[in-house]
């Protein structure tokens, strides 16, 4: 203990006199090191990294710029000078070119150009276009080239092909079929009787399954697939004619057969053979720079935990990674789709069963990360919180590991004795011994209940561990899953299983010495002074964020451990590679699934009924109106039976079928079918079931797209016409030049389908005028015949669209309207509903009450919470094209309510993870929680409130009250009641740290659960702050 003299002198400083030593295991070799601060300060590696650009020089670094050093060598030879300026002008302009070029972006837009101008030879090259006949569809090739574009990973072709065969198989089948239908009903003069039954089965049935499956898929590809599916059926249904004739004929079905065929090899090839990409190897880039990402944000959120400063993680290389951090899976979980072909198709199965275990474990460490997040932001809320003017929540916490260099926080320093062969001291040397607690100097107490103090005691004693184990991680990321060369090979440092295992080791010995000695002086306290419930709740809030932390840290190395055994199997199949097609073994599946379902989980919850936390209070199978006891009616099961057809995906596959059946009725009529084919009504028919989505909104933005499209697309067909008509030779070329932006549009912004339609429409235009100017089709008259009128047949495609897209809007907006704006709001509330039944209950019960329904939160829940929050982020940039009156839409309000709730949705699932593994409580676990049951039952009421008003508000647009429950207090007497149990336990056999921890990850789950609330309620207050006098009008 030291004198009172010294410890006078400025507190902390003070504190932090005493020298501390820490021990660190080198991951590359598995040795163990023994670092004194004292002995050699500058050899002690840090969390930083300088920003200071000359310490990016080298000893090869030029000391002058070259054109610098030119004018120097030329004396006053200004003009040398200026030549000297003006060649490196150049030559960065010649670099920023080659890059440019070299970028795999512009390589996917020339590889999609070229299968665009391959798919345009058969239109423009007489041998091929006689493989198709004498129809005037030919352009068709380049229109599937457009869509399935090359520009993809030899994965995600090879599911683009599987789809188009299944669209293929689907469109035949209909084509074929009604054919016969008709055939059949023409053989029996009931010809009209045919056609209505076409309208209603093929037409309404056929299209409106397409719609179906095109929203409940949501997938690109699949809409792909749709949409060349809609062309291939509505041809068939409504141009040829022979449906409508009664005939039937094979012709149009083989040439469209071909027509995909062509298309499909054209891009295949292209893919295939210049600049081939592989969705495994985007995979496993895509893993580096997670663990680059993971590796940054360790060590930074680590940083700001020992600092207690916010600059780490306000740094822009922490965003960078934050912000790849957060779209990173949904990347790798496309990637490792699109991977799974490419494993299937070349018999690596294994190796895809490995990645996505990876793939799952780099789930957990990312959900670590966010433990590790949550904890460091709970300390900076405490140390706002705190009344001491000594140190700013700004300012960073002085610690005896913190430099005194200036400069942003950013990534871990290795040792420099270690890893810098430029230093010339002598090197560490070896320790086995662990560093003992009790030879630690004893730290001043000079206010001791400030919580500054109190997070300083366990930095002192934690935080030179902390940070060695920061460094073994770090120094394992940097350098995982795999080498970062070209050839992204898998190479695992056999010392880093070992020496991760010591590291983990060693912090475990530490973490449990320091933590008792935080207890010990917390103790000391609390002996010292009265009990006060916001003191004890800050006191053990603070011990709640420094466990979890420390316990998160521990999770993660441990994580790591699993990381790397999976890493060494992969290695092992690589070095050892295996090839198997169990996959074509379809009966297996069967098996395995029978399987499956006779060895269920008990656990798991029957799809139709929801588990006991779920329900509301005293429910019972009651029927609105009717008495309990009394027996159900008829009419209420029929009701029952019919939900399905209540569902808004059934309805608007109806009404999406029942659309075009209106549509197409016109090119059944004898009377009309003329006026249908001159304007060419296929293709309107085709623009409706393209632009028909889900909602008004998004329906509304996809048919400006359309139109936009067409009018450029139909004014540069009459241009291209204009200038070289009937020349194959130069349009082939002037379609290139326009495929080129066109394809940049399609690959790179978010409204990629404006550039589909230009390029749908130019073909529809130019090439199909070409194919009339060489005899292809013999009934087209109207638009000029083999002297095609450019004009005349763009405008017919832009009124064909026009009045496809008008159509698309009418059936959107009066049958069975879906507004964007009212689903979104009935999402919020269907979600803050399900959170307040959730919170209902509370979770920690679920470790001491056993039972299949007594789950905190089962996987098909926390999917489908995440699931509705990505459909109402889908919404939010739907609702801006429903426009109103009244004002635009708040487009920054509702992503503030998204961002808020995930972050809810987050700490939720960090409790679930927390639960699952160790979802019985031992002795200890139960006894806290039944010692703190009362107060978590009235903090999570509370909480279940909130969530019920907030969803009651925001479905009737109506503002908040003002007064809503407080959960402030409610968390202080909990955290008391905790306090208020370990010093019931003091002195007791058998207490340890690790009982803690669940009550730790509970208390910050409820703090992020709780600030989600805040901005929530927050955010309805700027939506719905304002009662309008027409709200109350009865």
């Amino acid at each position: 203990m030291t004198s009172n003299a010294h410890a006078g002198n400025s507190g902390r400083h003070a504190f932090f006199k005493y020298p501390r030593q820490a021990s660190l295991i080198i991951p590359s070799t598995g040795e163990r090191v023994h670092i004194g601060e004292h002995e050699n300060r500058e050899r002690n590696f840090t969390l930083r990294i300088t920003s200071d650009p000359e310490a990016a020089m080298t000893e090869t670094t030029p000391l002058l710029s070259r054109s610098y050093a030119s004018s120097l060598r030329n004396g006053d030879g200004q003009e040398y000078f200026l030549d000297e300026v003006m060649w490196d002008r150049i030559h960065q302009w010649k670099v920023a070119l080659t890059n440019m070029m070299g970028s795999k972006n512009s390589k996917s837009i020339i590889k999609c150009t070229l299968a665009y101008f391959l798919g345009s030879l058969a239109t423009f090259v007489a041998p091929i276009a006689a493989i198709l006949g004498r129809s005037d569809g030919k352009h068709l090739v380049a229109t599937i080239a457009v869509y399935f574009h090359p520009a993809r990973t030899a994965g995600s072709m090879f599911e683009a092909m599987i789809y188009a065969l299944a669209a293929l198989f689907y469109s035949t089948f209909v084509a074929v079929t009604s054919m016969i239908v008709s055939c059949f009903f023409a053989d029996r003069d009931l010809l009209e009787l045919g056609h209505a039954v076409i309208l209603v089965v093929f037409c309404a049935g056929g299209l409106g399954l397409i719609g179906w499956v095109k929203h409940k898929r949501a997938s690109p590809t699949v809409s792909v697939a749709c949409s060349l599916s809609s062309i291939y059926i509505i041809t068939i249904l409504t141009k040829e004619g022979f449906v409508q004739s009664g005939q039937f004929s094979l012709n149009k079905v083989s040439q469209v057969t071909t027509i995909l065929f062509m298309a499909i090899f054209a891009s295949g090839f292209v893919a295939f053979t210049f600049w081939p990409s592989s969705a495994r190897d985007e995979l496993r880039k895509s893993m580096v720079k997670s663990t680059d990402s993971f590796s940054t944000m360790l060590s930074m959120i680590t940083r700001s935990f020992l600092t207690g400063s916010e600059e780490p993680l306000h740094h822009p290389q922490f965003r960078e990674a934050a912000t790849y951090h957060r779209s990173v899976f949904t990347s790798l979980s496309k990637q490792l789709v699109e991977a799974k072909y490419e494993h299937y198709v070349f018999g690596s199965e294994h190796q895809y069963r490995l990645e996505r275990k990876l793939v799952d474990c780099m789930q957990q460490l990312a959900q670590h990360i966010g433990g590790l997040q949550s904890a460091s932001k709970s300390q900076l809320t405490l140390l706002q919180q705190q009344t001491s003017g000594a140190v700013t929540p700004q300012a960073p916490i002085p610690t005896p590991h913190s430099s005194s260099e200036s400069g942003p926080a950013t990534l871990f320093t290795p040792p420099a004795d270690v890893l810098s062969p430029l230093f010339t001291h002598s090197p560490p040397t070896p320790s086995t011994e662990t560093p003992s607690m009790d030879a630690i100097p004893e730290v001043p107490e000079d206010r001791p209940d400030n919580q500054v103090n109190i997070f300083e005691q366990f930095i002192y004693h934690l935080g030179p561990p902390m940070k060695s184990l920061v460094y073994t991680l770090k120094t394992m990321l940097d350098n995982l899953p795999s080498s970062h060369g070209p050839d992204l090979t898998i190479a695992v440092n056999s010392k880093f299983r070992e020496s991760l295992e010591k590291a983990t080791k060693l912090y475990s010995e530490v973490r449990g010495k320091a933590i008792d000695t935080l207890y010990n002086r917390l103790r000391v306290i609390s002996g010292c002074r009265d009990q006060k419930v916001e003191w004890a709740a800050d006191i053990e809030e603070i011990a709640g964020c420094c466990g979890y932390f420390s316990y998160c840290l521990q999770e993660f190395s441990q994580e790591m451990i699993i990381f790397l055994d999976i890493l060494e199997q992969m290695e092992d199949y690589q070095n050892h590679p295996t090839r198997s097609w169990n996959w074509l073994k379809f009966w297996r599946r069967f098996e395995l699934g029978n399987k499956a379902e006779r060895q269920g989980s008990q656990a798991s919850i029957p799809p139709g009924r929801l588990p006991d936390m779920l329900k509301l209070p005293d429910a019972t199978k009651t029927i609105p109106n009717v008495a309990r006891d009394k027996p159900t009616p008829f009419s209420y099961r029929i009701w029952k039976a019919l939900r399905v057809f209540r569902r808004d995906d059934v309805k608007f596959g109806i009404k999406v079928g029942g659309g075009a059946a209106i549509y197409a009725l016109p090119a059944f009529l004898p009377s009309t079918r003329p006026i249908f084919s001159h304007w060419r009504g296929e293709w309107g028919l085709v623009s409706y079931m393209i632009v028909m989505s889900m909602t008004i909104g998004q329906t509304n933005s996809s048919g400006l797209l359309r139109v936009l499209g067409t009018i450029i697309g139909a004014a540069l067909a009459v241009l291209a016409w204009v200038l070289f008509p009937a020349n194959p030779y130069a349009l082939s070329l002037f379609g290139c030049i326009i495929a080129m932006p066109c394809f940049h549009i399609i690959l790179n912004w978010k409204q990629n389908t404006f550039g589909r339609f230009i390029l749908l429409t130019y073909n529809l235009s130019c090439l199909y005028a070409y194919s009339l100017s060489v005899r292809d089709d013999d009934d087209d008259d109207d638009e000029g015949g083999i002297n095609p009128i450019i004009t005349e047949i763009a405008f017919h495609r832009f009124v064909s669209v026009i009045v496809g897209v008008a159509w698309g809007i009418f059936i959107n907006r009066y049958i069975w309207p879906i507004s964007a704006r009212s689903r979104l709001r009935r999402g919020f509330s269907v979600f803050w509903f399900r959170m307040a039944l959730i919170w209902k209950r509370d979770p920690l019960l679920s470790t001491i009450h056993s039972g299949a329904d007594k789950h905190y939160m089962t996987l098909i829940e926390e999917r489908a919470l995440q699931k509705a929050l990505l459909r109402l982020t889908s919404l939010i940039s739907q609702a801006p094209s429903e426009y109103r009156l009244k004002g635009p839409f708040p487009v920054n309000d509702y992503k503030k309510l998204i961002s808020a709730n995930q972050s809810i949705l987050d700490a939720c699932h960090g409790m679930s993870m927390m639960i699952s593994k160790d979802p019985v409580a031992n002795a200890r676990e139960a006894d806290i929680l039944n010692y703190t049951a009362v107060e978590r039952r009235d903090l999570c009421a509370r909480i279940s409130h909130i969530f019920y008003v907030l969803a009651s508000s925001i479905k009737i647009g109506f503002p908040l009250p003002e007064t809503l429950p407080n959960t402030d207090r409610s968390k202080d007497r909990l955290l008391a009641k905790l306090f208020a149990y370990r010093e019931k336990i003091r002195g007791e056999e058998g207490k340890s740290d690790e009982d803690f921890a669940l009550m730790y990850a509970y208390v910050l789950v409820l703090g992020r659960v709780i600030e989600g609330l805040q901005e929530c309620i927050h955010t309805l207050n700027s939506l719905y702050g304002v009662l309008e006098e027409e709200m109350l009008e009865i």
